[in-house]
């Protein structure tokens, strides 16, 4: 069973969202918890990798979120849109 840590980046990024993207994007973790269970990826999580431990998941049509996978914990790295996420993908190498 993985550990889900939530990272100070991802509590910074919430704070952009409005509350519709939030509702949306609490359900998005619901989901995503539901697929760390039961290991079943539900078909609209967009659930994809897109460097060596870094994944994104689909929220809707603008928002992503990024989790960082190692063994034993998952980390709730960003919130954000698109060019959040090519923005932290480039400043993170």
């Amino acid at each position: 069973m993985k550990i889900i840590k939530i990272l100070p980046s991802f509590e910074r990024s919430l704070k952009k969202l409005s509350f519709r993207d939030k509702t949306n994007l609490k359900e998005t973790l619901g989901q995503f918890n539901d697929f760390l269970v039961s290991g079943i990826l539900p078909p609209g999580l967009g659930f994809k990798k897109i460097n060596h431990d870094k994944y994104e998941i689909r929220v809707d049509i603008r928002i992503r979120i990024i989790v960082k996978i190692e063994k034993e914990y998952v980390y709730l790295v960003l919130a954000g849109s698109h060019d959040d996420v090519r923005r932290y993908l480039r400043d993170s190498r």
